[in-house]
């Protein structure tokens, strides 16, 4: 079974729909798995300005360090795509086989997840050839890098743990047991990696230093996590109850739920503009949020199945 009828979206070769603009501060791209498609988004106006077409079920999103490109993966068809973020137009794209899935960018270098080859693929940013591999867990899923820059973290959905990476080195130093089916992370608190652990319904919060590991339950089916900076909060979707939750990170509790639709999935903070983002898989929309008192502040109609974002910088 293809990966499109588990857990996926997908990428493609690009096709301008609509006009071209460059890509400013206050920019949020949306990536659909049905309509295979990136929706590029003026948060400032709170709409679509340009729509950029690209190969079938795009999966993972990733923005490079200086910001003058967006990654995209196609787990179905082992491609890679690198997107201009001036012109919209396609850079470059490579077959790197397997099934790539989680992507981020550090430095000179991408790292991508293979799905169906329990590993990790390091990839060179501007040539998008292959320059190393490294066995993680079973089924990565998403990946994330902490602001050192240096440390790495996959989620190992089938393996039910994540895998920490040195990323000077290239090697896996360390296994942190989770909750099921580990889905998404964000370790951009200072002590702390929040993992969203799908099939066992909580929030997983290693510490940094020791690796101790807290559990949050009470969510049907967390898909996404994002620590809110100097708030104290964690935002944890929850697709299955149609739920975004607000965690008090002191107290280790679901202090708030609102009310979305549409299976939400990602989750993104832009703490300078005071907002957060939820893309709503099955209603076609990202919901921005104000983060002083999260309140729904507009709902911008995107392509068909928005499941992953990211901000340009």
């Amino acid at each position: 079974m293809k990966l499109l009828t588990a857990i996926v979206f997908s990428s493609l070769a690009v096709l301008l729909l609509g006009w071209s603009a460059p890509a400013t501060a206050g920019t949020l791209l949306a990536l659909c798995q049905g309509a295979a498609e990136v929706d590029v988004i003026d948060t400032a106006t709170g709409a679509v300005s340009t729509r950029v077409k690209v190969d079938k079920v795009p999966a993972g999103i990733a923005i490079s360090s200086d910001s003058t490109a967006a990654y995209i993966t196609h787990p179905d068809i082992g491609l890679l795509t690198r997107l201009d973020v001036k012109t919209w137009t396609v850079a470059g794209t490579a077959h790197i086989g397997g099934q790539p899935f989680g992507i981020v960018a550090a430095g000179g270098a991408l790292y991508v997840s293979d799905w169906s080859g329990d590993r990790i693929l390091r990839i060179d940013a501007r040539g998008l050839a292959v320059t190393g591999t490294l066995a993680v867990g079973r089924s990565p899923a998403h990946l994330a890098i902490d602001p050192d820059g240096r440390t790495l973290y996959s989620a190992d959905r089938e393996g039910d743990e994540v895998s920490i990476i040195n990323t000077l080195d290239f090697t896996r130093t360390a296994v942190i047991p989770v909750g099921r089916a580990p889905y998404a992370l964000d370790p951009s608190h200072p002590e702390l990696v929040a993992v969203a652990d799908v099939r066992s319904g909580d929030i997983a919060l290693i510490t940094k230093e020791k690796h101790d590991i807290k559990r949050i339950a009470g969510m049907k089916m967390p898909y996404g996590v994002a620590f809110v900076p100097g708030k104290g909060l964690l935002l944890a979707t929850d697709q299955q109850a149609g739920m975004l939750n607000v965690i008090d990170i002191a107290t280790e509790t679901i202090i708030h739920r609102i009310r979305l639709g549409g299976s939400p999935e990602g989750v993104v903070v832009d703490a300078a503009a005071g907002r957060a983002y939820v893309a709503e898989w099955f209603a076609n929309r990202v919901t921005a949020l104000n983060l002083d008192d999260l309140s729904i502040s507009t709902r911008i109609a995107v392509c068909d199945g928005p499941r992953v974002m990211a901000l340009v910088p």
